[in-house]
This record gives C-alpha cells, structure tokens and sequence, in this order.
C-alpha cells in the first residue's frame, strides 16, 4: 500500500442493514489492516470525520507519511485498522453530485443545491433506508468488526466528527476502549454540527486578523484587512455578488451570482487550515477592490473539497437526525449573533434537512459522554468549525481526560509536535502526565500570502 508498497490486509465484513431486525438487506463494510510489526493483539482504529470521509481513502497517504503520523509511528506495537462506514467510502456509499463542474450557477448559490440533492435523495430511496446509518448503528457495526479481528480493546483515534463517533463507540462499548485521541473535538451535547459554525469563523477571523496586524508582511500589504473584510460582508449583506467564472466544462467565461451563505461558508472552510487561511488577507483585499477572480478560486477550491471528500448522503442522513431536530431558535439567534457568517449556514443545513427527510435521533444521543478511559483532546487556537471551548466542557465528564489547545493552529493542523504527544500517550496511557510546552510554544503559522501563487486551488 502507498508508495513504499507496505504489505497490508484489505476485505469487507458484513454487516444487517437493520441492525435491530437482524434480516434483510446486508452492507458490506469496506476495511484496510495495516499489521503490527510484532504480532500483537492491540489495535488503534482511525477515522476522519465527516460525517461522511471514508477512512481507507487516507490509508496510502497515511502510509506515506502525509498526514497523521502517529499512526505509523505506532505500528511497531499496534495494528492500525480503518474502516469505512455504512455510507461512506466503499461501504455502500451515498454519493451525492451536488456539484455538478457544468453548473456553478447552483453551488455559487446554494451551499446544497435543492434539485440535485433532491434527485440524489430520489435516486437513493430506491434500494436505501436512509434511517439506518446513524452514528450509534455505525458504532455497533464497528464493535462488531473489532470482535471479528479478535481485540479484546482498542485505541480510538478520530479527527472532527470522528472525535464524536468514538466518544458515542466509547459509551456503547466502554469495556471494550483502550484510549482515546481526538483531535479537531465534537464532542455529543455541546458540540451540535453546524450551531458551532458561525461563531467559530468568527473567532478564527478575529485570531487571523490580529496575527496578520502583529505581522509585518501581511499588516504593510493589507493594513485595512479587518475594516475591509468588514465592507466586503456588508456588501454581500445587500445582496449576491455578481462575478465571472470559468465553466469547468465548456470553458467559457460565465456570470454567477456569488450569495452570502456560499460566500461565508467558503471563507470559513478557508480557514480549516492555517495554510488556505494565509490567502485570505490577499482574497479579501482583491474582492474589496472588486476583483473576484481570487475569491472565486477559494470557491472553488473548498467546493471542490467537500465535495470530493465527503458523501455528502451520509453527512446528512447523520446531522438531519442527530444536529438539526436538537437546535432552536433561541439556538441560532445566540450563536451567530455578532458574527460575520450570522444565521446563514445553519439555515442552509435546515432547508437541506427538510429535503431529506429522515427521522429524529433519540434526544440520549445528545447527553454527554461519560468515560473513565484515558482521554487526549488536541484543539487548535484557531479552529473554525469545533471550538476549544467545546472540548473543554465536555471534559468535565472525563476523569481521566486532557485537552492540549495549540496556538495558531487550526482544524487540520499536522503538527510533528502534537504527533509525538499521541505516541507518548498511547504508550503510556496517561494524558495528564505529558509535557506539553514545547509543542504550545514552537507552533507557528505559514507566511501570509501576497498573491495566489502556490494556492492549492
């Protein structure tokens, strides 16, 4: 597997569509084993989030050393197991084209376009129950899979919604945990995707306009970054943005109409990494001056992610039964008040749930975790989508439970630092013992950019 063509186990185990009736239809669950270096019966299980990422499509990056290094660095004494879940990846996946390349018209407008979520949902009611691939149905699938491969306990391992899924895995089967990392937390009850999102962005902002001020480039070449940011939204406020963009199909330059809630949900997922978040300084102050082209390809770019690497059918069939039923009014109004995202996204994540139509999760979903099991929380200062602050509510029911926050670092920070503290603690099962100080203090943002050149999209 990857291009150092390490040996590994790939196959599927199956699974009852309706885990309750034990009958019916059967889901293949797709998997990768990367086997320990010594035969061992510990195993640490990965996954990314979502909801919707599939966990075998990093395995060869992980393999190569791309991203979540601790995992390789634990092989000598754990397996390392990813698995997909029902929905995701190639476990029945519910691939979802929101974003078809001929039609920016709709994902310039829409964060989830009615008519192709509306066909996506027509085309899998077919054969699917799209009730039956909530997070606790997916924690039991892999509770199952666990006890197929013969680990008495495992090592959880999650980013994002993955954080959420093994904390629920955790309190379904606590006997059978080992540890927890979790890195980018969303923990159940104080966590409810998409709440968080609004004030979220604008604390990364808020933390991205004051580095970009202390810095001597980005302050000389955007010295109006805030104020401008400021007018930008004001003027997307009265109405969307009219701009020109390239038709990835035929070619042809086209006019769109860029919408507020488009617009500040991309911004938003800009700043999921301290890397994409360096340009937005540089893509606020062209737009401000009326030059979208720069805005336009971090459109782009974060579309073109989402929509990639999520199936995005699951990410719905989850937070339209565990997030959306749990909100109020009074919920949105506190959350996005003073925020430059405001009410946008969660409406949006509204609207799009009462398309897809599924049922409710049982409110126990969203109480709190309770677990005794030896608990890391990595956070970044500057995450946009789970706040610290989240993480460390959630801490109050773990006993034996950390959360280390990094300074400017983001959602999805690789940081060498903070990888050597998950080996540390894997070994030694003892969060509170770890020596943090150099990894909180050596953290360290990339330059601000001064131009588009070397942006990923």
């Amino acid at each position: 597997m990857g291009k150092v063509h390490l040996s590994a186990q790939c196959g599927t185990f199956t699974v009852y569509a309706d885990r309750e009736a034990r009958s019916g239809w059967m889901i293949k669950l797709n998997m990768v084993v990367l086997p320990a270096e010594h035969k061992t019966d510990q195993a640490i299980f990965w996954n990314p989030g979502g909801p919707g990422a599939s966990a075998t499509l990093y395995a060869p990056f992980i393999v190569d050393g791309f991203l979540q290094n601790e995992l390789m660095s634990l092989r000598d004494r754990y397996n390392v197991v990813f698995v997909d879940n029902r929905g995701t990846g190639s476990s029945h996946p519910f691939q979802c084209d929101l974003y078809p390349p001929a039609h920016p018209e709709a994902y310039y407008r829409q964060l989830i376009p009615d008519a192709q979520l509306q066909a996506c949902r027509d085309r899998l009611i077919a054969n699917t129950d799209l009730n039956q691939y909530g997070t606790d149905t997916a924690a039991d699938d892999l509770d199952d899979v666990r006890n197929a491969l013969g680990y008495p306990k495992i090592v959880l391992d999650g980013d994002s919604y993955g954080t959420e899924f093994f904390l629920d895995y955790a309190r379904r089967h606590p006997d059978r945990v080992e540890s927890i990392v979790l890195q980018g937390v969303a923990p159940p009850h104080y966590l409810i995707i998409p709440l968080e999102d609004a004030g979220g962005a604008q604390r990364a902002f808020e933390n991205l306009a004051t580095a970009c001020e202390a810095d001597q480039t980005c302050h000389g070449q955007f010295p109006d970054f805030r104020a401008h940011f400021a007018a930008l939204v004001h003027r997307i406020d009265g109405g969307p943005l009219r701009m020109t963009v390239l038709n990835a199909v035929t070619k042809t330059k086209v006019t769109v109409s860029l919408t507020k809630e488009v617009f500040a949900d991309r911004i938003r997922q800009a700043m999921y990494s301290e890397f994409s978040a360096s340009y937005v300084p540089y893509v606020t102050e062209r737009a401000y001056q009326r030059d979208y082209g720069p805005l336009a390809q971090i459109v782009e770019f974060a579309t073109d992610n989402y929509g990639r690497g999520l199936d995005i059918g699951l990410n719905l069939s989850v937070t339209c039964a565990e997030d959306i039923p749990f909100i109020t009014p009074e919920d949105i109004a506190s959350t996005s008040a003073g925020s430059f995202q405001g009410d946008t996204r969660v409406r949006a994540q509204q609207h799009a749930c009462a398309i897809w139509n599924v049922r409710p999760a049982p409110a126990a979903f969203q109480e709190p975790v309770h677990t005794t099991a030896p608990v890391l929380m990595i956070s970044g200062a500057d995450d946009p989508t789970t706040p610290p602050s989240y993480a460390t509510k959630a801490l109050a029911f773990m006993p034996n439970g950390r959360q280390i926050i990094i300074p400017n670092a983001s959602h999805d920070s690789e940081l060498p630092c903070a990888d050597a503290l998950l080996v540390r603690f894997v070994l030694t099962r003892d969060a509170k013992a770890l020596d943090a100080t150099k990894c909180i203090g050596t953290a360290r943002r990339p330059p601000f950019a001064t131009s588009m050149k070397g942006f990923a999209g």
